[in-house]
């Protein structure tokens, strides 16, 4: 305008005034048109809403279940916990899309890994944008964090004695056993592409990028989950609740230094009762607290043998824990988070945490007979795919192996009655 103005100026003043209006209304055009150039609009024609269709019968719940995750009555509770989250509410004069749509796409997510579970085909299957589904999972995974202390804690005294008595009932006999009454396990969450910080770190034995997860079951539930993100994960086996968990550590962490970081590790007076321990697998260090079966060459004794063998069985709830939290959300087989700073490592942390706290809430609601479908779709070989075999060093005398000579006696004594 100004070099127009300059190489061809007008001197008729009405002419003058038609453009400078001509000028003014350009000016306020591309002032107020946010794009100089028109895009295409995306067509959004989802089927996300077909599990609402699901909900309203019975016989179509299992298309609901694997759609989202959960059962249409476990949708409706989680949804009534985080509603009401502040989250959800802001002062913009859009706003944001009904919760129970976010929270759908957000089950979505989580329940998918791979190529499935990219932001693109989450959005064409929602019929939302890309940003929207990021969006969405991010309020979501706020609110059920707010949700955790709720749901992950401490057992009470009457639900560790549901515990003992399960311990005594699979055992045939009651001794010192029934005092360990949760498990703790590792597993790994692999992530789906090397990350770009500290990448080296993250590379597990099975030569994939993960995290280390480290958990804790009452014996009903243990759960030990080495994440290409490090976790360890305790849980009870009467119904596979996960008690105590510690993540963050990379998949090239050793389990027993991910152990150092549970409740049961850093506050073992609090987290423990009395005489109670929590049972564990070979890669931990045994102390009164913590009891693992036995090591080479020690696992050689008949005696430490036979030991080993009834805590591997007793040990079979732990893994099952671990095949019910993965089949069910499978974003942990494939975690698509980039981690380029510390701040993507936590936000990835956070996709497991939410996963833990609905784990215990599902557990909550539909009992824990209902998880059972689930184990099949993450069982032994796909956790060997993810994890890699076990390896343990070879044994050391200890001088903390008191608590575990005492219960080989037991059962010794006890089979030889």
């Amino acid at each position: 305008m100004i070099i127009r103005d300059l190489f061809a100026p007008l001197t008729d003043l009405e002419a003058l005034c038609r453009r400078f209006e001509l000028d003014v209304r350009i000016l306020h055009e591309i002032k107020t048109t946010r794009y100089l150039r028109g895009r295409t609009p995306v067509l959004k024609l989802g089927n996300i809403d077909l599990a609402w269709e699901y909900a309203r019968d019975t016989r179509d719940h299992a298309r609901f279940v694997d759609m989202l995750r959960v059962l249409p009555q476990v949708f409706d509770v989680i949804l009534y916990f985080i509603h009401d989250h502040p989250v959800f509410y802001n002062n913009s004069n859009n706003p944001q899309a009904p919760v129970q749509t976010q929270l759908a796409v957000t089950l979505y997510r989580m329940g998918r890994y791979g190529n499935g579970a990219s932001v693109k085909d989450i959005a064409r299957i929602a019929g939302i944008s890309e940003g929207s589904v990021d969006n969405y999972t991010e309020h979501c995974l706020v609110a059920i964090e707010s949700l955790h202390d709720i749901f992950v804690r401490k057992l009470t005294p009457e639900e560790k004695e549901v515990e003992k008595k399960w311990m005594d009932e699979h055992l045939g006999f009651v001794g010192s056993w029934r005092d360990g009454w949760v498990m703790y396990d590792g597993t790994i969450v692999v992530l789906y592409a090397k990350p770009g910080l500290h990448g080296d770190a993250y590379y597990t034995r099975k030569a994939n990028y993960g995290l280390n997860v480290q958990a804790s079951t009452c014996l009903c539930c243990l759960l030990a989950v080495e994440l290409i993100f490090c976790m360890q994960i305790g849980n009870v086996a009467s119904n596979l609740r996960i008690v105590d968990y510690s993540h963050g550590m990379t998949g090239s962490a050793h389990d027993s230094a991910a152990f150092a970081h549970t409740g049961a590790a850093k506050y073992p007076d609090w987290f423990f009762d009395g005489e109670e321990f929590a049972w564990a697998d070979s890669a931990y260090t045994v102390n009164s607290r913590t009891i693992p079966v036995h090591k080479q060459p020690a696992s050689s004794i008949y005696k430490n043998a036979l030991f080993d063998g009834v805590v591997s069985h007793l040990r079979v709830r732990s893994e099952h824990c671990i095949g019910v939290l993965k089949g069910r959300f499978q974003c942990l087989r494939g975690l698509r988070v980039n981690i380029n700073s510390n701040k993507d490592h936590v936000d990835a942390l956070r996709w497991i945490t939410a996963a833990i706290i609905l784990h215990n809430l599902i557990i909550d609601v539909e009992g824990h007979d209902h998880t059972q479908d689930l184990l099949p779709r993450h069982g032994r070989d796909e956790e060997a795919e993810d994890r890699g075999p076990r390896h343990a060093p070879m044994y050391q005398e200890n001088d903390n192996d008191a608590k575990r000579r005492q219960l080989v006696m037991e059962l010794v004594a006890y089979k030889c009655m």
